[in-house]
């Protein structure tokens, strides 16, 4: 990977762990998972349809796939905001973000774009040091920690992900290049994830909770950090070929959010879940510097 790239991929990982972060605050992730995909969809709305009107930067595949895309992205939200109600930030973070390393790299691999030995062993590492993160301490190694709501939750974070990532490469493969049209397609898929996110809501029966104007200022902030942070993946992906080597080296949002949520939340575990955490940037190191 280039400099270039690699600098985009960093800065889209800090502002990832910012919202995640901001998220957790008052832990009503659903009503504030609501707020934040309502802020995008309503500022976004008439820059987005107007200049795509007038660019036609987006072909009929690529609105497919971000219908797709924007599908299995509102499942990934309600399935991270149900997770977060079940387990800590550093247990849940971690390994949302550790599982779709993996599945995106079959997905490579299925779609013909075989990576590299090296690529494979710091992909490995990644996942190895997401997977502590359950643990509270080495001794501490159970099945429970894995197989549990929270688990179910996280399979289908992960799942949705997988799904969303591997339907945007698609997509920017067959779309003008620019920053410009990576913005208009990121306001489409948030778009579509904001209706699926609270249609899930409605049918599932959870309630959000009714908020003043003042709860409203941290989930605006949260959509400025989540809309450019993957607005800026959209536009990496552009430039490379193999999904799974950004989508790895954009976990080093878990670096950044496990060292500040023990320090904000002082949750459990410190010793064992930052020893994952110096794998998974020893991975990060191996695909930033390596591939």
């Amino acid at each position: 990977m280039s400099p270039f790239i690699i600098s985009l991929v960093l800065i889209s990982a800090v502002m990832h762990a910012g919202w995640n972060l901001f998220a957790r605050k008052d832990k009503d992730e659903i009503t504030f998972f609501s707020q934040m995909l309502t802020v995008i969809s309503v500022i976004g709305f008439i820059p987005a349809f107007l200049t795509e009107f007038i660019t036609h930067s987006l072909t009929l595949k690529a609105y497919l796939c971000v219908i797709g895309s924007g599908f299995f992205c509102g499942i990934y939200f309600f399935a991270l905001a149900n997770a977060y109600s079940f387990s800590d930030f550093t247990i849940v973070y971690p390994i949302a973000r550790s599982l779709p390393v993996l599945f995106v790299a079959i997905g490579d691999i299925i779609r013909g774009r075989d990576l590299s030995l090296i690529g494979w062993s710091g992909i490995l590492l990644v996942v190895a040091g997401c997977f502590l993160s359950p643990l509270t301490s080495f001794k501490d190694i159970s099945l429970k920690h894995y197989f549990n709501r929270t688990g179910f939750w996280l399979i289908l974070t992960a799942i949705g992900t997988t799904a969303y990532t591997l339907l945007d490469k698609i997509a920017s493969e067959v779309v003008q290049k620019g920053s410009a049209t990576a913005a208009r397609y990121g306001y489409f898929f948030y778009f579509i994830t904001c209706i699926t996110y609270h249609i899930l809501l409605h049918f599932s029966g959870i309630k959000k909770r009714k908020k003043g104007i003042e709860k409203w200022k941290l989930p605006s902030l949260s959509a400025f950090l989540d809309f450019g942070s993957y607005w800026l993946i959209l536009w990496v992906y552009q430039f490379t070929d193999i999904t799974s080597y950004v989508i790895a080296l954009r976990q080093f949002s878990i670096l950044i959010g496990v060292i500040l949520a023990f320090m904000i939340y002082k949750e459990k575990g410190v010793f064992v879940r930052i020893f994952g955490t110096l794998l998974l940037t020893a991975g990060l190191i191996i695909i930033g510097v390596f591939t």
